[in-house]
Parts: C-alpha cells; sequence; structure tokens
C-alpha cells in the first residue's frame, strides 16, 4: 500500500506540473479501477478496499495540487518583468509609458488576419 501511494504521489504531481486537468480525471477513473480490481483479487473486504481507494484518490488530487502549485509558482518567478497578466492587458500601463498601447499597435484578436479590402464594382 505505501509503494501505490508514493506512486500515486508521484504520478498525481507529474500530472499537474505538466499535464492539463482532463489528464487528473482519466488518471482516478484508472486509479478507482486498479484500487478495486486489486482489492477483489486479493479478497479483502468491501471496507477495506473503499479505504484503500479513498486514499489513493486523496493521495492523488492532493499530489496534483501540490504540482500545480509548484508550477505556478515557478512560471511567477520566471516572467519577464515581474509583471501579471492583468498588467500586460491593459491599454495603458502608467508604470510603462514607452510601450504602446494595444489600440496604438493596433493588435487585433488571435486567429483574425488581416487582409486588404478589395474594392466594389
Amino acid at each position: 500500500m505505501t509503494l501505490a501511494l508514493i506512486a500515486v504521489g508521484a504520478a498525481g504531481i507529474f500530472i499537474g506540473a505538466r499535464l492539463l486537468a482532463p489528464a487528473i480525471l482519466v488518471f482516478t477513473l484508472i486509479v478507482v479501477m486498479v484500487s478495486i480490481l486489486t482489492g477483489v483479487f486479493l479478497g479483502s473486504s468491501l471496507k477495506l478496499i473503499f479505504l484503500r481507494t479513498l486514499y489513493l484518490i486523496l493521495t492523488l488530487q492532493g499530489c496534483y495540487l501540490i504540482g500545480l502549485g509548484l508550477t505556478v509558482l515557478t512560471h511567477r518567478r520566471t516572467d519577464t518583468g515581474g509583471g501579471t497578466d492583468i498588467d500586460t492587458a491593459s491599454d495603458g500601463d502608467p508604470d510603462r509609458p514607452d510601450r504602446p498601447s494595444a489600440r496604438q499597435t493596433g493588435l487585433r484578436k488571435p486567429g483574425r488576419t488581416s487582409s486588404p479590402r478589395r474594392p466594389s464594382g
């Protein structure tokens, strides 16, 4: 059981650090199925199967949150300028007057291309 907790914890940290949220749902389902099947094949009681499955799920989810938190902290430290996304998305930042606003640079929404208009007629 200890080895299973360590393996699930390491997987949770990896998923939190590298993968998106749907991956944790899939892995949680896999942990539940493997835990229940292992308990049935070993002949464990229903209470013991339930408790072991619950411990594994809680370990997975907790370690996922730890991995996610570590990722957020490392990305915040490596961000250039020390600003947040809100600072970079604002139109006129008084702290950085040399940087033109989004309106001044003519930035458009991602995915849209600018094409010259054809004259009608």
